[in-house]
């Protein structure tokens, strides 16, 4: 299915991996990749808090709701600009939500995204396993054979060099160099299938280790939207089920434990930004509703970047206890 999320025209709608100084994963343990852990609030964990002025409902594409921008401020010093999201409908292929989605971001972790699908959907008797251990572990040396295995099986293009040899840290500029021309026949092909605004986007490398992976949130909701709309196309799994788990597994594991089983994405927290994307539910009229989102931010030097994860999980929180008490209004149809 083509997807393409139509945002009012009105509004508008931007480093990750060895321990170099080429990486952001620079100071950190090979086996933390980023994960880091966070101070997580528990004060947005009752739905009966929000009010009608905390409300998605009342607000516009890339403005703010009350309890958003509370968050933004404690969590993250205020920095507006810094933030990014999108939340679409899965079941009513609606977007709900959106602040400034059409922006480019680095991307960290999250550039597996479309390095795994690539595999999957092109990659003869791939295992799907091994994906879905690559996708909760955040391994990158399988995330940079992924990619290998895809540029070949896409356009019988053999990437120079070997694959990345260490799961959480990443090579120099010059071996990362050499996945450039695999990672643009990934994008190209990501392009192909999925109908949306591809301005700004930049793939370089499989892992999201080089600081040239850019991507919108809104390009990365289409991405989501492509893999959602296969079903259970792999070996009986849909593509949030090889995500990992909010409360249960992976990278997911220790983190909105208050949503358990709720949240089901990919993790991408850096030292210089923190990425989120994949899947949600909030239970209303005792029925659960999947929305998909992303949330990107990004971080000015002097700020420790567990802050803003902490803002993407309370973000994720709040916007779980909304829908659970509130559909949304739609801003525009897939």
């Amino acid at each position: 299915m083509k997807i393409k999320l139509l945002i009012l025209s009105t509004f508008v709608f931007a480093t990750a991996c060895s321990k170099s100084n080429h990486s952001i994963y620079q100071g950190l343990a090979d086996d933390e990749d980023g994960v880091l852990n966070a101070p997580i609030t528990d004060e947005d964990n009752s739905a009966e808090d929000i009010s009608a002025a905390d409300s998605p409902r009342f607000v516009l594409p890339d403005e703010l709701t009350t309890k958003e921008s509370d968050l933004i401020k404690k969590w993250h010093s205020g920095q507006n600009s810094k933030v990014s999201f999108i939340i679409a409908d899965a079941e009513e292929e609606t977007v709900v939500r959106s602040y400034l989605s059409q922006k480019p971001r680095r991307l960290a972790s999250v550039t597996k995204v479309p390095t795994s699908i690539s595999a999957l959907e092109n990659v003869n008797d791939i295992s799907v396993d091994k994906v879905k251990a690559m996708l909760k572990s955040s391994n990158n040396s399988e995330a940079s054979r992924y990619l290998r295995l895809a540029a070949k099986a896409i356009k019988n293009y053999v990437v120079a060099g070997s694959a990345y040899t260490t799961p959480h840290s990443c090579p120099s500029s010059t071996v990362l160099q050499k996945e450039y021309p695999g990672a643009a026949i990934i994008l190209d092909w990501m392009k192909s299938k999925v109908d949306v605004d591809w301005n700004g986007s930049a793939l370089k490398d499989g892992a999201g280790c080089d600081y040239g992976n850019f991507m919108s949130s809104l390009q990365m909701a289409n991405i989501l939207r492509f893999a959602d709309s296969k079903g259970k196309a792999y070996n009986g799994l849909s593509y949030e089920q090889l995500l990992s788990i909010s409360g249960v597994d992976g990278t997911w594991a220790g983190r909105n434990t208050d949503a358990k089983g709720m949240v089901l994405a990919k993790t991408g927290t850096l030292s210089a930004n923190s990425n989120l994307a994949g899947y949600f539910y909030a239970k209303r009229g005792g029925k659960q509703h999947k929305y998909y989102f992303t949330v990107f931010i990004e971080k000015k030097s002097s700020e420790n970047i567990s802050n803003a994860r902490a803002l993407a999980e309370n973000l994720v929180r709040y916007w779980i206890n909304y829908y659970a008490i509130d559909k949304g209004t739609s801003l525009g149809n897939l």
